[in-house]
């Protein structure tokens, strides 16, 4: 079952993390960042998933 989940802090650390492993399952995942620059770079490196 897919779910669509939303990762606070997204940006870094143990959200970062969290947001891989989800993805990888085939979750649909909003991300949440106060850092836009940083929110738009993470953004761009998911694209493979």
């Amino acid at each position: 079952m897919t779910k669509t989940i939303l990762i606070t802090g997204a940006t870094d650390g143990i959200g970062l993390a969290t947001t891989r492993m989800l993805l990888s399952q085939g979750h649909k995942v909003l991300l949440h960042g106060r850092n836009p620059k940083k929110l738009a770079t993470v953004a761009a490196s998911l694209s493979d998933y």
